[in-house]
């Protein structure tokens, strides 16, 4: 027999008398809420545990376009959580841009502004901000005032000089800068023959070595690079690792770059952090693009190895060529210091050339990212490649075969940073369309 319908009335009154019974026995009522409040709660916990252990697995690349650079930034570090989530009130920080060349090739000054705006706008802020970067260049006269930090063909409102000088003119005397000079002596001159073809080759030699730094083995010895016991080997060629140590004009204090902040004979715990304040461009056939990673190549002595004289058997991380570059640098980061955050300032790209600005597009974006090798394939395949231009393959770093590729790759194999589309999470906002 079929079961009799129950009518709509039948239902309510029913219903009724079940919530009368259930009114009636406080505590089974509480328990039954509770046990099905308790089976909620453990299904959003166990979807954020799931969710949390995807996202331990995925690099997260920001993007933000077509506003100026400054707007770009402050959104993209919104984005990220606030300048709190990098920058600490005490903190020492390092904002290491390309200023080896001008126009496009170097990171625009804008956006770094923007940076420093935000760093200086926290609350309570009683750090210092350095920026340093060392070019690999210098004239007869001057170790440290070239390219990047005096040019007039400038990316943005200012060189890298006019940069830290508008935060002083402004009181803030915690902006100050730093030029790293390489401290070995010269097996190999390059040097412009106009400027200097009177001289003989050993004389060059002996002019230029004059504006070197010093090598040195801890804060104690002062400032110079240190050439560690860490070195890669690639295809029968090695490089050492070699890093930085400086004062600061502010404080004094004495920053090793792998090891921290120094003063009066001892490690102060002080935190350092490192920006790496990249560019995006297309490099050559040598290399292919250059970005976050290359930008390394600025903080390294170029004279640790050949072109240097010393040491003996070594080559510098120029010289080790590419990929073996990209496994370098990956060492580096692994044993030295990787960068608390990446920017890439694609406010100008150059997809031809790093200096001619006939063979560059305004893309007005602003990338960042902790994962520097996603980062440099996103910037590569999604705002560089596109543009085309005789160069366009060596920018595509899906070309197995290219350079540009090779060195992401066995930067990758070092443990740092994907190359996995599907590990790679996109967040991007259009200022243009208030997305």
């Amino acid at each position: 027999m079929m079961p009799k319908a129950i009518t709509r009335k039948t239902f309510v009154q029913r219903f009724f008398l079940f919530l009368i019974g259930l009114l009636s026995f406080p505590a089974l009522s509480k328990s039954l809420v509770e046990d099905k409040e308790s089976d909620f709660i453990k299904q959003i916990a166990a979807t954020n545990s799931t969710e949390a252990r995807e996202e331990e697995n995925v690099s997260i690349i920001y993007e933000v376009k077509n506003g100026t650079p400054e707007q770009n930034l402050t959104k993209a570090i919104e984005m990220m959580g606030g300048i709190e989530k990098f920058i600490g009130k005490n903190d020492i920080v390092i904002l290491k841009p390309n200023a080896q060349w001008w126009n496009q090739g170097m990171t625009n000054t804008n956006a770094m502004k923007g940076f420093i705006g935000l760093v200086l706008g926290m609350p309570g802020f009683s750090g210092e901000i350095i920026v340093a970067e060392n070019h690999h260049d210098f004239d007869l006269r001057h170790a440290s005032n070239l390219r990047g930090w005096t040019t007039n063909f400038k990316n943005g409102d200012f060189n890298f000089n006019e940069l830290v000088q508008y935060f002083q003119d402004k009181g803030y005397g915690n902006v100050t800068k730093y030029h790293w000079c390489d401290a070995g002596p010269y097996s190999k001159v390059k040097t412009p023959k106009d400027r200097i073809k009177h001289l003989v080759n050993e004389g060059i030699k002996t002019l230029l070595n004059k504006h070197r730094g010093r090598i040195v083995s801890d804060p104690e010895d002062g400032d110079g690079y240190v050439w560690s016991d860490t070195e890669y080997s690639y295809d029968g060629k090695k490089t050492k690792m070699s890093y930085p140590i400086f004062t600061s004009k502010f404080s004094k204090t004495t920053i090793d770059f792998k090891n921290g902040a120094w003063r009066n004979g001892k490690y102060t715990g002080e935190p350092v952090k490192f920006i790496n304040f990249a560019a995006l461009n297309h490099h050559s056939s040598f290399a292919g693009v250059t970005s976050s990673l290359k930008n390394y190549l600025g903080i390294v002595d170029m004279t640790c190895g050949y072109i240097g004289a010393e040491p003996e058997g070594y080559v510098s991380f120029h010289y080790i060529g590419i990929p073996g570059m990209g496994g370098a640098i990956g060492t580096f980061m692994n044993t030295i210091r990787k960068a608390d955050l990446n920017i890439v300032t694609a406010e100008w790209v150059g997809f031809a050339s790093r200096t001619d600005t006939r063979l560059a597009t305004r893309t007005k974006t602003i990338l960042a990212s902790t994962d520097p090798v996603a980062l440099d394939y996103y910037g590569a395949k999604n705002i560089l490649f596109p543009l085309g231009g005789s160069a366009a393959q060596l920018n595509n770093p899906d070309d197995k075969n290219g350079p540009f590729r090779k060195y992401l790759e066995l930067c990758a194999i070092q443990g740092i940073g994907t190359l996995d589309e599907q590990k790679i999470k996109i967040l991007s906002r259009d200022s243009h369309y208030g997305q």
